[in-house]
């Protein structure tokens, strides 16, 4: 892969992030539970909130997006130091496992129980694909070069 891919992959990451984050605030804003492009949501699921508790969880959602945003931009930093490297990267890994997993919940959701989402599992395997790309781009252009023992 050339640094070019992983440089363009992690700002489409940023981007196709960017529009959950969106998606997200507008839920916040209108006290909607759901995604969009996901199943549809029943009327008791509101139930399990108080007050002001479902815009709270969107605005929380949208949040985690930005931070996603945040760890995506910090990996064009050229972090060569051990932990910080390393931190940075295992904090990539989790986000590529949580959008396989929206992508394998939604999708399998749509297609073994027909409740609708399979736009959003869509949308969550191409996030996962970017993710991927970028992690792995930043692991590859930060490693640090092993020295060779001197026998």
């Amino acid at each position: 892969m050339t640094m070019w891919i992983g440089r363009r992959a992690g700002w489409a990451a940023i981007g196709w992030t960017l529009l959950y984050v969106v998606s997200k605030a507008l839920f916040a804003l209108d006290g909607r539970l759901g995604v969009t492009g996901g199943p549809r949501v029943l009327p008791d699921a509101y139930r399990d909130y108080g007050p002001g508790a479902v815009a709270q969880a969107q605005w929380a959602n949208a949040a985690s997006g930005a931070l996603i945003i945040g760890l995506l931009l910090a990996s064009f930093l050229p972090i060569r130091r051990p932990l910080p490297r390393r931190a940075l990267i295992v904090m990539l890994w989790v986000c590529v496992a949580m959008a396989a997993a929206g992508a394998v919940g939604m999708l399998g959701g749509a297609v073994l129980t027909g409740r609708g989402g399979a736009v959003f599992g869509g949308y969550c395997a191409v996030w996962a694909l970017l993710l991927t790309t970028a992690t792995l781009a930043f692991h590859r252009r930060t490693a640090v070069p092993r020295r060779a023992d001197a026998s």
